[in-house]
C-alpha cells in the first residue's frame, strides 16, 4: 500500500549528479522552493513542480533554477521514485556491475530495484548515466505502483496518435498508467512521442499525477493550463468555452479521417512575428509567443485548410542534450482559426543555436523584441542602455554555464527560422471559408 510522500527526507529531485563532472550529491543547506525558482514561471508543468516543492519531494539548484527541460539520467529517475514513494520489497537486491558501491545514486538505484520500480540490462548492467525516455518512466510507475490495465490495452490506447510507437514491452505499463491519469503530454495531449528523453518537467508531471492517482496530492484544478495536458482515457474531442461572450469551440483531438480536411505530416507553415523583426533570448529561457499564420495552408484540391492569418500560440523551449545547450525551438501548443481552437496542433520549428552577436547594431535592435536578460546583453555589447521594440516576458533562468553564456543570445528571425513543421498528420474540422 502506498504511504504519503517522505516530507521527512530532504528534497532531492535531480539535485544529485546534474551534469557531467559531478560524481557526488550537491548539498544544499536550504532547498530552493518553488516560489524561488526563477525558470518556471511560463512553463507548462509549472503547477506539478510547486505543487511537489511544497511537499518537499522536489528541489531547485543552488542558483535558483529549477531546470524543467533538462533530460533525467536513469540514476536520477531513481532517486525521484525513492524520494516520492514507500512501497514494500518485492524482490532481493542485485549488484549492477556499472554501479560500483560509492557511486551517490546506488542506494536509490538499490531501493528502486527492491520495490520493482525499476530493472537492469543484459550482463547486470543499469546504465546509471543513460537519459531515461518517457515511456521507461510511465513503465517504472506502473510496475512500482502495480498497476494494471483494467480495459482492452488497444482500446485504451486510442486516446494517442502514435501509439504505434509505443515499444511492445511498455503496451500494458503505458496503458495502465493512461487508465490512471498519470500520462501527461506535452504540448500535445493526444501525442505521447514515448520514446523522448522524459524531461525534469515531465518526470514532476508524472510523478504528480502518480501521486494524486495513489490519494497522496489532490488533483489538479481544471482551470489551470496545465490540466489540459492530463491524458484520460475518456478524453472529449471537443469542448465549448464563453469568455467576454466570445464563444471558442476547443478540439483535443479529431476522430475524423476525411482525407480533404488532413493537413499531411511533413507539412510547412509559413509564419510571421508581428510585434517586431526578430526575437533576442537567452540560452535557458522558455518564452510565451503567438506567431501568425504568413500563408493559406492548402488541401490537394486547392481548398484552404488553415487561411493566412490564423494564429498559432506556444513557447520558445530551450532543448539539450545532457548540460548542454543546443539551442531554442518552438513548440506549437494551440492553433485558433476564427473561433476555432485545436489543442492538437504537433508542429514545432528547427532548433535556433545561440551566437555571440558582435554584429549587433542599433538598427538591429530597434526591430527586435527580448526578454530583460536579452535587453541586459544587448546594453552591454552596444555599450549603453537600450530601448528594444517590445518586452517579452516568458521564464528566465540563470545560464547554466554563466562564463560561457554571459554574451551569448538567441537571436530569431520568426519568418526565416521558426516555419513550423507538421510531425504528424492534422485534421481540421471543416474547409475554411473563403
Amino acid at each position: 500500500m502506498s504511504m504519503p510522500c517522505r516530507t521527512s527526507k530532504s528534497a532531492v529531485f535531480l539535485t544529485l549528479g546534474m551534469t557531467a563532472n559531478i560524481v557526488a550529491p550537491i548539498v544544499i543547506s536550504a532547498p530552493v522552493m518553488a516560489a524561488e525558482f526563477s525558470d518556471v514561471e511560463a512553463h507548462w508543468a509549472r503547477p506539478f513542480i510547486e505543487a511537489l516543492a511544497k511537499e518537499n519531494v522536489i528541489s531547485g539548484f543552488p542558483d535558483g533554477t529549477f531546470k524543467p527541460n533538462a533530460p533525467v539520467t536513469r540514476a536520477q529517475f531513481a532517486a525521484i521514485v525513492r524520494q516520492a514513494f514507500n512501497e514494500n520489497k518485492v524482490r532481493e537486491a542485485r549488484g549492477f556491475t556499472d554501479v560500483t558501491a560509492n557511486y551517490w545514486a546506488t542506494p536509490a538505484i538499490k531501493e528502486a530495484y527492491e520495490t520493482g520500480f525499476m530493472s537492469g540490462y543484459p550482463n547486470r548492467q543499469f546504465r546509471p548515466g543513460e537519459e531515461i525516455p518517457k515511456v521507461q518512466v510511465l513503465v517504472s510507475l506502473a510496475s512500482g505502483l502495480r498497476l494494471s490495465p483494467k480495459t482492452q490495452t488497444t482500446d485504451t490506447l486510442k486516446v494517442f496518435r502514435d501509439t504505434a510507437e509505443i515499444p511492445t514491452y511498455a503496451v500494458n505499463g503505458v496503458a495502465a498508467a493512461t487508465e490512471k491519469s498519470v500520462v501527461v503530454n506535452y504540448p500535445n495531449v493526444i501525442y505521447l512521442n514515448p520514446n523522448e528523453v522524459a524531461t525534469r518537467g515531465d518526470v514532476a508531471a508524472f510523478i504528480y499525477q502518480a501521486l494524486v492517482n495513489q490519494g497522496d496530492l489532490q488533483p489538479l484544478a481544471n482551470n489551470l493550463e496545465a490540466s489540459n495536458y492530463i491524458v484520460r482515457a475518456t478524453t472529449p474531442s471537443t469542448q465549448t468555452t464563453t469568455t467576454n461572450s466570445t464563444t471558442t469551440t476547443t478540439t483535443n483531438s479529431s476522430n475524423t479521417q476525411n482525407p480533404q480536411l488532413r493537413v499531411m505530416r511533413g507539412t510547412k507553415i509559413p509564419v510571421t512575428y508581428l510585434a517586431s523583426d526578430k526575437v533576442a533570448v537567452t540560452p535557458n529561457e522558455t518564452i510565451n509567443l503567438t506567431l501568425e499564420v504568413a500563408d493559406n495552408i492548402q488541401n490537394s484540391e486547392s481548398k484552404v485548410l488553415i487561411p493566412k492569418g490564423s494564429k498559432i500560440e506556444g513557447q520558445l523551449v530551450p532543448r539539450y542534450s545532457g548540460s548542454k545547450f543546443l539551442g531554442t525551438q518552438f513548440v506549437a501548443q494551440r492553433l485558433i482559426v476564427n473561433n476555432q481552437s485545436y489543442n492538437n496542433l504537433n508542429a514545432t520549428s528547427n532548433l535556433v543555436t545561440s551566437e555571440k552577436p558582435s554584429d549587433v547594431n542599433n538598427s538591429t535592435v530597434q526591430s527586435t523584441s527580448a526578454t530583460s536578460a536579452a535587453q541586459t546583453i544587448l546594453g552591454t555589447i552596444l555599450g549603453r542602455s537600450v530601448n528594444v521594440e517590445s518586452i517579452l516576458t516568458g521564464s528566465t533562468a540563470t545560464p547554466q554555464n554563466t562564463q560561457d553564456n554571459v554574451d551569448t543570445l538567441v537571436i530569431i528571425d520568426p519568418e526565416t527560422d521558426l516555419p513550423l513543421t507538421f510531425g504528424s498528420d492534422f485534421f481540421v474540422t471543416s474547409i475554411a471559408s473563403s
